[in-house]
């Protein structure tokens, strides 16, 4: 079974991918083209004599599908065998498709480890447009930018809610350097009446991160948190005095994000984070808990990022 064919990306900005699965459930190959093409950041087309478009055979044989990858961005060929029965039925072209990622992948990476081998290959190389199409597939693009929606506890066990937006800067294939700035609201419930709490903060981090399987990637971060916070009381009838109580907070925060797909141009990000403070505010209710923007707090996220 052979890819639909697409439109060729104009000057070659995205690489061109044929992946040709045979023997295997139509619907298996159709969604593991379709995640390969995502994950390789690549335009699916039929395969193609110019010597530009990087050619993946699959063959299933039972449980095993074999594969292949012709490419001419490298003058390589590769090919390895994957078990489809580790993955359950329905993950299958997933499965597949990861695999097939992972080989492009391997090849492709060439074009920046060894640009210029000392030993050509026999066959000609795709040309130069191609080359640099497919290098620029696998090179970590250096900024990321996402929206985010959190929900952030207090260590007095309040829960507030809200958002921001982040930035990740790559300054290697491991370590980055991670920016955001989140603003958190709710209207907590006591006794004597509700508190206000308005909690703005920025974040500056230092992360390490790793891809697991190809599409997968954790990232550990250590930084400092730090923002204001705004206690309004608001007082049920004339037994409470309504007052508010504001000041800074700042401390270390702790955050690990797992992106999903995250050779993809657009992809998700979940994260959960846990701090303390050094500084905070404590607000004091009468006749009930404290609100507190002061010891131990937690929070967890999710985001939209693009690269």
């Amino acid at each position: 079974m052979h890819a639909a064919s697409a439109p060729r990306a104009s000057g070659l900005e995205r690489p061109r991918v044929s992946i040709n699965i045979v023997g295997c459930d139509a619907a298996l190959a159709r969604e593991a083209q379709r995640i390969a093409a995502i994950e390789l950041r690549a335009t699916l087309v039929d395969a193609a004599p110019d010597g530009s478009v990087t050619e993946v055979k699959a063959t299933c044989r039972g449980a095993l599908a074999a594969l292949e990858v012709i490419d001419p961005t490298t003058g390589k060929s590769l090919g390895r065998t994957v078990a489809l029965t580790e993955a359950a039925p329905n993950g299958r072209g997933r499965l597949l498709a990861l695999a097939v990622a992972e080989l492009v992948v391997a090849s492709w990476s060439e074009l920046q480890s060894n640009p210029e081998p000392r030993a050509p290959p026999a066959t000609p190389l795709a040309p130069p447009a191609a080359r640099d199409a497919a290098r620029a597939a696998v090179t970590e693009r250096a900024l990321e930018l996402a929206a985010a929606v959190d929900v952030h506890v207090l260590s007095s066990g309040d829960v507030l809610f809200g958002g921001g937006a982040r930035a990740a800067i790559s300054i290697s294939p491991l370590i980055s350097l991670r920016f955001d700035a989140l603003g958190d609201y709710a209207e907590i419930d006591r006794a004597a009446g509700r508190v206000a709490v308005i909690m703005p903060s920025v974040s500056a981090a230092i992360a390490a991160s790793r891809w697991i399987g190809g599409s997968l990637r954790p990232a550990i971060s250590l930084g400092l948190r730090g923002g204001y916070v705004r206690m309004n009381g608001i007082a049920d009838g004339t037994a409470a005095t309504a007052f508010h109580q504001q000041g800074i907070w700042l401390g270390p925060e702790v955050a690990l994000q797992v992106s999903a797909w995250a050779r993809a141009r657009v992809h998700p990000v979940v994260g959960v984070a846990v701090g303390t403070h050094v500084l905070g505010v404590r607000g004091t209710v009468d006749n009930g808990p404290a609100v507190e923007a002061v010891g131990i707090w937690g929070a967890v996220s999710a985001a939209v990022a693009v690269r």
